[in-house]
C-alpha cells in the first residue's frame, strides 16, 4: 500500500494530470518514466491504452537488451486483485500470434506500436510481458499464474516471459532505478553442507557451490537486467536454441540431471563472506549465465516446485578487491 500511496501522489504532477486521462494510464506512464526510464515523448508514444487497445496498455521496444516489453497495468488500492488482469495478459499474447488480425481491430496507438513490435521479433527480440499490478495476487490466482506462465512459456510459435510486477516488486524496482548511476546488488545464499568448496586461486577467493534451481529465481536483478552488467550477452529469448533446451529439461522428467546437462553460471563480487553456510555477497555482478537465469526465472512457478535440482555456480572476489 505505500507504493500505492506514493504512485497516487506522483501522477498529480502536470505530466501525467495534462497528457494522461486518467489514474490507470498515469501508473503506466509512472512506471515507464520511472523503471524503464523513457522520457516524456517515448512514454507517450508507448502508452496504447484505451478503447481497443487489446489487453495491451503499452509496448516498450528496448533496443540496447533486444528486449520488448508488453505491459498490462493494473492500479488498485486493495490488497489482492484475482485472476482477471492475468487473464488479460494471456488474451494478449494470443493475440500477438496474429499480427495482422490484431492490427486491423487495434486503436491507432496500437497499430503503430505493433508495426514497431513485428519489426523487433523479426529480429529474435526476447518478449517480456509485464502484468503490473499495486497488489498482491489472491492464492487462486497466484495457481493461473503458475499455469499461464508455463504455457507462455513453452509455446512453439511466440514464447515469451510473463512477469508479474505486483506491489513488492514495483518497490524493488524503484528503489534500484533510484540508484541507477551506481547499481550494487547486495544478496545472501545457505549453501547446503557437502555442496560447496572454499578455495583461493592466485590470492583471489573463490566460492563454488551447487545450488538449489528454485534459489536462482530469489536473485535481485534478474528481471530488470541490472545483475547482467557485466555479462558478455544479454537475454536472447526462449526462442534461442540454447534456452529453448533448458527450458525443455526444467519440464521434462530429467529435470534432476540439470546439473550434468549445464556448465554452470560465474559471477563477481566486492565482498565475500561465509560464515556458518552462509554466503554473502556485495557487489553482484553475473558474467556468464544471463540467459540460464532468465530462462529459469521464465520457469519460476515450475522451478519453485523441483526438488533436488541444482545448478552449478562459481562465486569470485574481484582481483582489485
Amino acid at each position: 500500500m505505500e507504493v500505492f500511496e506514493k504512485i497516487k501522489r506522483e501522477i498529480k504532477q502536470d505530466y501525467y494530470q495534462q497528457n494522461f486521462s486518467n489514474n490507470g494510464q498515469r501508473f503506466i506512464a509512472w512506471y515507464l518514466r520511472n523503471i524503464h526510464l523513457r522520457d516524456q515523448n517515448q512514454t507517450k508514444y508507448d502508452i496504447t491504452d484505451g478503447k481497443d487497445d487489446k489487453q495491451i496498455d503499452a509496448i516498450v521496444i528496448d533496443d540496447e537488451n533486444s528486449t520488448v516489453y508488453t505491459i498490462q497495468g493494473k492500479f488498485i488500492g486493495a490488497p489482492n486483485v484475482d485472476a482477471e488482469p492475468l487473464r488479460e495478459v494471456l488474451s494478449s499474447w494470443m493475440q500477438l500470434k496474429d499480427l495482422v488480425k490484431l492490427q486491423e481491430g487495434a486503436n491507432e496507438k496500437l497499430k503503430c506500436r505493433l508495426t514497431d513490435l513485428s519489426t523487433a521479433l523479426e529480429d529474435d527480440y526476447a518478449i517480456i510481458f509485464e502484468l503490473l499490478t499495486t497488489a498482491g495476487l489472491t492464492e487462486g490466482a497466484k495457481g493461473d499464474l503458475k499455469i499461464f506462465q508455463e504455457q507462455i512459456a513453452q509455446d512453439e510459435k511466440l514464447s515469451a516471459t510473463f512477469d508479474l510486477v505486483d506491489n513488492d516488486e514495483l518497490g524493488r524496482r524503484y528503489e534500484l532505478a533510484l540508484e541507477r548511476e551506481v547499481p550494487s546488488i547486495n544478496y545472501s545464499f545457505t549453501l547446503e553442507a557437502g555442496k560447496y568448496l572454499l578455495m583461493e586461486i592466485a590470492g583471489t577467493k573463490a566460492v563454488v557451490t551447487a545450488i538449489p534451481l528454485r534459489d536462482c529465481i530469489k536473485l535481485p536483478g534478474i528481471r530488470d537486467g541490472s545483475l547482467f552488467r557485466k555479462n558478455v550477452r544479454q537475454f536472447m529469448g526462449l526462442n534461442n536454441r540454447v534456452n529453448k533446451a533448458l527450458k525443455n529439461t526444467i519440464f521434462s522428467d530429467k529435470q534432476k540431471d540439470f546439473f550434468f546437462y549445464h556448465n554452470g553460471i560465474t559471477a563477481i563480487c566486492d565482498k565475500m563472506e561465509l560464515n556458518n553456510n552462509v554466503l554473502s555477497l556485495k557487489g553482484l555482478s553475473i558474467v556468464n549465465g544471463c540467459q540460464s537465469l532468465n530462462t529459469i526465472l521464465a520457469c519460476s512457478e515450475k522451478v519453485k516446485e523441483l526438488e533436488d535440482t541444482f545448478i552449478l555456480a562459481n562465486f569470485n572476489l574481484k582481483r582489485n578487491a
